[in-house]
């Protein structure tokens, strides 16, 4: 009997994996870029804005790397590398934008821990990266 419903099986294991994977190349990102941000603002007394940018730029190079080895099986600009890497952290700079506002909000206007209100952003900002990543470079 046909239910006039079409679900794709194989997209939904190819996207869960995909997603699943993405996760555990962002966990493994967030631990580099938040240790790097932390470690900025403890130990060489950097300003948190400056820091966010030091650990963005680790985390989006490792993101990058993990997206693309590890992660996605398809790349719309596989053959276009410079570009996809380009339009890869220029989606990472919006994320870094909305990170960066959150922070401000968190700790400038709220009074939050640092390492507290990054945490938060950076679960907000994961889910705008994979969306956007993923429908915008990824979706083969």
């Amino acid at each position: 009997m046909e239910t006039g419903i079409c679900i794709d099986e194989k997209e939904i294991k190819k996207d869960t994996k995909e997603f699943l994977r993405y996760f555990i190349c962002s966990v493994l990102s967030l631990i580099l870029d938040i240790g790097a941000f932390s470690a900025s603002i403890r130990f060489l007394d950097v300003h948190w804005m400056y820091a966010a940018c030091i650990g963005f730029i680790i985390g989006s190079t490792v993101s990058y790397l993990g997206s693309i080895y590890w992660v996605f099986q398809s790349r719309k600009m596989a053959t276009h590398q410079n570009t996809e890497f380009f339009l890869f952290v220029t989606i990472g700079v919006c994320g870094l934008i909305l990170c960066e506002f959150l922070l401000w909000l968190g700790i400038t206007v709220m009074g939050f821990a640092p390492e507290v209100t990054r945490a938060f952003a950076s679960v907000i900002t994961f889910f705008f990266n994979f969306m956007v990543r993923k429908i915008a470079l990824f979706r083969g």
